[in-house]
């Protein structure tokens, strides 16, 4: 979200920069005795003088911008995606993380570095890591005898990272195909 959020605050700050500049215009010119320069704000003065709170067409206005609104708070107060998985530290004031992407990188490359395991696929979640490995082999039997040594590699890349919270391992060991 942190990157919708960002050019909608700078498009929002320059609205109201220019809205500003407008209406310190605007007030500029009604002391002066001069009218509306920009915008003609008196027909919006004289239909606002005219209209009462409870009109429909202000209900319907007001209905329109709660929704919006509400909209917008629910999507900001929703939880983010955990992107980094901490790291233990041995000092409090110290925070280290590994994000998911090199935690994803960190297991393709202990799997691979398995002899027998020509390619991996890993994808790290919050609470799991899902490693698909490819045998440089084909057969049951290879696929069979790599499944112990990718996840031994793998859990001791995941216990040389000591992190806080390690997502379980889920290792699936496929031949090569044609």
């Amino acid at each position: 979200m942190r990157l919708v959020n960002r050019p909608l605050a700078f498009i929002l700050a320059a609205a109201l920069a220019v809205a500003a500049i407008i209406i310190i215009i605007e007030v500029i010119a009604v002391a002066v005795h001069h009218g509306p320069l920009l915008l003609h704000w008196t027909t919006w003065y004289r239909w606002a003088s005219k209209t009462r709170w409870d009109q429909l067409v202000i209900q319907v206005w007001s209905a329109v911008l709660i929704v919006i609104g509400a909209a917008i708070l629910a999507v900001e107060l929703k939880p983010r995606r955990v992107t980094r998985l901490p790291l233990r530290s041995g000092h409090d004031a110290t925070h280290a993380a590994v994000t998911r992407r090199g935690l994803a990188g960190a297991l393709r490359a202990a799997a691979t570095g398995v002899d027998g395991v020509s390619a991996a696929v890993v994808t790290v979640r919050r609470r799991r890591a899902r490693i698909t490995a490819t045998a440089a082999s084909r057969g049951r039997a290879a696929t069979e005898a790599l499944r112990q040594p990718v996840t031994q590699a793998l859990q001791d890349r995941l216990d040389g990272l000591d992190l806080r919270h390690p997502p379980h391992l889920r290792v699936r060991v496929n031949s090569r195909s044609r």
